[in-house]
């Protein structure tokens, strides 16, 4: 059994989050929705099967995961997490950029605090990727790819 708080403290210790709800159920709730977005990512390439094997009640997974894999799961995971949490933020971006004019777009606008957002969220988006590619070249079989 793997506790859903594996990936929730590395989601944590990677961000500042002050709109968080207070009340823990709550925050759980949210983050647990994070984690299980970035997992459908990730589920064709992991070893572990993560998405039916969550139990929501107990917050834990019902797979036996090796000890030496669950940091590097926990890593990749929460990457993922990141990219959920940011990606909201991010897509205001789009919408803000598409209804303001030019002028009000300057570099005293928040708009520019919205580019530098999008910009993170790009950046986390690749490193979670890139996370997944070097996790399926390491544990992949390579010859699956010809049959």
């Amino acid at each position: 059994m793997l506790s859903y708080d594996v990936f929730t403290q590395a989601f944590l210790d990677k961000i500042t989050e002050y709109e968080f709800p207070h009340d823990d159920v709550q925050k759980a709730s949210m983050v647990d929705r994070y984690m299980k977005r970035a997992i459908t990512h990730f589920k064709n390439i992991c070893l572990y099967d993560l998405s039916t094997t969550a139990d929501d009640n107990v917050r834990e997974f019902d797979v036996e995961i090796a000890p030496e894999d669950v940091d590097e799961l926990a890593e990749i995971i929460s990457e993922g997490m990141v990219v959920q949490w940011i990606q909201p933020y991010a897509n205001r971006t789009d919408v803000l950029q598409n209804v303001m004019n030019t002028r009000d777009f300057t570099t005293y606008s928040p708009a520019n605090m919205l580019t530098a957002l999008r910009a993170a969220y790009v950046e986390a988006k690749q490193k979670y990727d890139y996370s997944c590619r070097e996790y399926s070249y390491r544990h992949g079989n390579l010859t699956d790819l010809h049959t």
